[in-house]
């Protein structure tokens, strides 16, 4: 009845305000801010109305029901647009969302998500987005039972699967023992993979985020299927103005990996999930990206980045060019064997 009034004319702005309520869960976090300010609010919120309760209402943290059915579903187009639209309102937001695969009222993760690289590929992402990982029950045992509020013991004789345990200590455990390097938001940056057809995949998310040592850099393809691309530049992020506005900015990758742009520097990482070690000019980083190519539901998360400078010899360049982007086992044994070529030739000879 007042928005009738108000837009017939026959009351102000002013006092179409007046007689408009306040909202509930605004007033409670105002006052709960005054009166009890270090209570942790944490809300659940369902139908894509997670922004809603974290910028509208001010809630602490909200339940981010979008991360499991969007990665489900394979929507990777949904949720990096979920990621673009918080990084261009305020990238702090990503720190309030508690990302889950599962909980008492969905379907296990077992269910939605199997025990294979689909299910180890969403998880490495739930470890390495700013925010809070939630873990559901059962979810490292590989339970297949629902368990639901009225539950007071479980009703199948299930026992832990150890191959899946096993594959947690070994791939999931070690990103959430280094879960500060990801957990913050100023880093963050957001990645357009970009094909050979000058096209952006969309099934693949791609971010990094930290600084100096806790420097990292996370690629997941959500689909079945192939793909290969280069990722160079940034989707655009807020950066507030002293005077309370803000920007829009973008940065490469080499920008926000803190790479130096000099034609002898070069960057050594690691990839957390095989172990293998990678070789890349940082110049080349800069001026043309970092090209990958991934198989169904594959995942990277490249940290431990060095830089490393070459001499007059320019066995980085060389060692870099014989290797062509692929990892191994050892850096330093590659380099130890490039540098023992002049003897092995001739003795394999």
């Amino acid at each position: 009845k007042a928005k009738g009034l108000l837009d017939s004319g026959a009351i102000t702005q002013a006092e179409f305000d007046a007689r408009m309520p306040a909202e509930f869960w605004r007033e409670v976090v105002d006052r709960v801010a005054a009166e009890a300010p270090d209570t942790l609010l944490l809300a659940e919120a369902f139908w894509m109305l997670e922004g809603y309760f974290v910028r509208t209402l001010g809630m602490h943290r909200v339940y981010n029901s979008a991360f499991m059915h969007m990665l489900r579903d394979e929507n990777g187009a949904g949720y990096r647009q979920l990621i673009r639209d918080t990084l261009e309102f305020d990238p702090e937001i990503l720190k309030r969302y508690v990302n889950f695969m599962n909980n008492p009222d969905e379907k296990t993760a077992l269910e939605q998500f199997g025990k294979g690289d689909k299910y180890f590929g969403v998880a490495m992402v739930m470890a390495t987005m700013p925010g809070l990982p939630m873990l559901g029950h059962g979810q490292v045992e590989g339970f297949s039972e629902k368990y639901g509020m009225e539950f007071r013991r479980a009703t199948l004789d299930e026992r832990p699967d150890p191959w899946l345990i096993e594959r947690h200590e070994r791939e999931i455990f070690p990103l959430l023992h280094r879960r500060a390097w990801f957990a913050e938001a100023t880093d963050f940056l957001l990645f357009d993979l970009h094909t050979a057809d000058g096209a952006f995949d969309e099934h693949v998310i791609a971010y990094s985020n930290g600084a100096g040592p806790t420097r990292s850099l996370v690629i997941y393809h959500d689909r079945f299927g192939s793909t290969a691309g280069t990722i160079r530049e940034s989707s655009p992020f807020a950066v507030k103005a002293a005077g309370g506005g803000k920007r829009l900015v973008r940065r490469t990758l080499a920008e926000g990996l803190g790479l130096p742009r000099e034609a002898a520097a070069f960057v050594t990482f690691r990839d957390a999930r095989t172990g293998l070690e990678y070789l890349r000019s940082s110049l080349e980083l800069h001026e043309r990206g970092l090209w990958l190519a991934l198989d169904a539901y594959q995942g990277h998360v490249f940290w431990e980045f060095r830089e490393v400078r070459d001499g007059l010899a320019g066995q980085w360049r060389r060692l870099a060019e014989r290797l062509g982007g692929r990892g191994v086992p050892s850096l330093e044994d590659a380099l130890h064997e490039l540098q023992l070529e002049p003897v092995h030739a001739p003795l394999r000879a």
